[in-house]
């Protein structure tokens, strides 16, 4: 596959609008306000759809959702391990260097909507912010459908907007999130195409062996801090369990019918 150039506005359309986003909320103070009127949007459509929304940022139920690559392309899923780990190193590096209080531990109870667990710290960046973007980023860098690419964007920024409407992020931990989980795709998935070692077997074998993992401790009531969303959650572990059943067995079926 021909990489991505690294000018091509597909590497840094996304993470400048995002990072200007940024400067923009520092720069006017209108931090909390953007997050009062997103928080708000649960007064409208009532606090169902949002667990389910939110929890697709969570690492476990998007390292299952790329289990179906596992057997068809394994490019993407060593592609999908790197910028995994530049994100994590992202993600947990930021968090202790700034340590911001999150909303619920700043706002009074009648100033805030709270769906699923009130966390408190660690709020700069938003880490399900960063890992749906990073899917998001690897998705637009290996497929090249314009609907596929600005169905995935949307969703990943609505899965973004949604750690504000659940209450735990500010909407800069967002921007950054948004930012670095896409910067994190495209340096990953350049660095997976310069390491090759990654295409290997034994290495494809221990990646669908942590993918067998997230999914299998999605099915076994993994706590992701949306219990409301649980059943959605099984649906994904079973689902990325059965589509890596089907390419297994479509794959023992061609060899058989080439031996």
């Amino acid at each position: 596959m021909t990489p991505v150039p690294w000018r091509s506005p597909v590497v840094w359309g996304v993470p400048l609008v995002a990072l200007a986003l940024l400067v923009l909320l520092v720069a006017t103070g209108a931090n909390r306000t953007v997050f009062a009127a997103l928080n708000g949007w649960s007064h409208v459509t009532g606090p169902g759809p949002w667990p389910f929304i939110t929890v697709l940022g969570d690492t476990a139920v998007a390292l299952a959702l790329f289990l179906p690559f596992a057997l068809r392309r394994p490019d993407v899923l060593w592609a999908l391990a790197v910028s995994a780990l530049l994100a994590t190193l992202f993600v947990h590096g930021f968090k202790p260097i700034f340590d911001e209080p999150r909303p619920p531990a700043v706002l009074s109870p009648e100033n805030i909507t709270i769906i699923g667990a009130p966390y408190r710290a660690h709020s700069f960046p938003s880490g399900h912010t960063t890992t749906i973007f990073v899917a998001a980023a690897l998705i637009w860098l290996h497929f090249v459908s314009p609907w596929v690419r600005a169905i995935t964007l949307a969703a990943a920024t609505l899965v973004g907007l949604s750690r504000a409407v659940v209450g735990v992020h500010w909407p800069v931990d967002i921007a950054a999130g948004m930012a670095g989980g896409w910067i994190a795709a495209c340096l990953g998935t350049s660095l997976a195409r310069r390491w090759r070692f990654g295409l290997r077997p034994m290495v494809q074998a221990l990646l669908v062996v942590i993918g067998i993992g997230c999914a299998v401790a999605l099915l076994a009531s993994l706590k992701t801090g949306y219990p409301m969303a649980i059943e959605f959650q099984y649906a994904v572990g079973a689902a990325a369990l059965a589509s890596l059943c089907f390419a297994a067995f479509a794959r023992m079926n061609a060899m058989l019918k080439t031996s």
